[in-house]
């Protein structure tokens, strides 16, 4: 199934994803949602929902554990609903004059079988109805057992950004994919690999959910070894799903190649760009790949 996601590469960008959006263009109907979209849907409705409970536990309830929220600033991996619930101070957020939280929208932009990403649009509210402020970020839910939850949260900030802003955040964030895709080229040099992420990172990808600290952690891992196991990876397209204040989420599909160039298999996956420390690039990925 073709799919579009909103916003556009910049001018002679991934020419492939823009013909894809043209054929999806001449479509006669859409396909009903699937049963996985329905369920992610109803995991991100119970966040939001438990979150307006005000009741830590039962905020952390709609979760999936072990947890992150990957972003600009400061961010940990909770293990246990118990310890998430720790760190959460509702006291603080009432301070700020806010008394409830709304979608503006949200949207599964990709999903596989047991899991689906979510780019949702949400604003704080006043007990009037002023808006504090308004927010991106995408939601990866996967399914545990029989259950879907929300695994991680993609933060890419501030949806209050102007044109001009939006749009050398994505070139940005697209420079950096294909900078990321570009050092994958060669699997025999990591740390070319290393240098394009952003840390802390993250990976969350078959059942798990990784965070490195640094790229010496990232490099005395199983990840050189990993990428080792292809002769290459080829970036097939990308699309900015969300330009925010924070960061920019990238959907992505690629294809891992074998010595002779041949696909040996293709994947999509979400992308988290932001800028730390002066530095632009990968902070977080989730992966339909093992």
């Amino acid at each position: 199934m073709i799919k579009v996601w909103p916003g556009s590469a910049p001018a002679g960008r991934l020419a492939v994803a823009l013909v894809l959006c043209a054929l999806s263009s001449a479509a006669v109907a859409q396909p009903a949602p699937s049963a996985v979209d329905s369920e992610a849907i109803r995991a991100v409705d119970r966040y939001l929902e438990t979150w307006n409970s005000r009741n830590p536990m039962t905020w952390a309830g709609s979760l999936h554990f072990p947890h992150v929220r990957p972003g600009a600033g400061n961010f940990r991996l909770t293990r246990t609903p118990e310890e998430y619930a720790r760190g959460v101070d509702f006291k603080r957020v009432l301070a700020t004059g806010w008394h409830r939280s709304m979608w503006d929208s949200y949207d599964v932009v990709q999903h596989g079988p047991a899991k689906a990403h979510v780019a949702g649009h949400y604003s704080r509210y006043t007990e009037d109805g002023e808006r504090i402020r308004t927010t991106f970020v995408t939601y990866v839910v996967t399914r545990q057992g029989d259950r879907w939850g929300v695994q991680s949260r993609f933060a890419a900030g501030s949806a209050d950004v102007g044109p001009d802003q939006a749009a050398a955040s994505e070139s940005a964030a697209l420079g950096a994919v294909e900078s990321f895709f570009a050092a994958l080229g060669n699997p025999t040099a990591p740390e070319a690999v290393a240098a394009t992420l952003n840390y802390p990172h993250v990976r969350v990808a078959d059942g798990t959910v990784v965070l490195w600290e640094s790229a010496a952690q990232y490099l005395a891992g199983p990840e050189p070894g990993r990428l080792r196991t292809w002769a290459g990876t080829r970036l097939d397209w990308a699309e900015a799903v969300q330009v925010g204040g924070g960061g920019v989420n990238v959907a992505v599909r690629y294809s891992r190649l074998s010595p002779t160039g041949a696909t040996l298999s293709s994947y999509e996956a979400l992308y988290l760009v932001t800028t730390r420390d002066g530095h632009i690039g990968v902070q977080a990925r989730s992966s339909f790949a093992p």
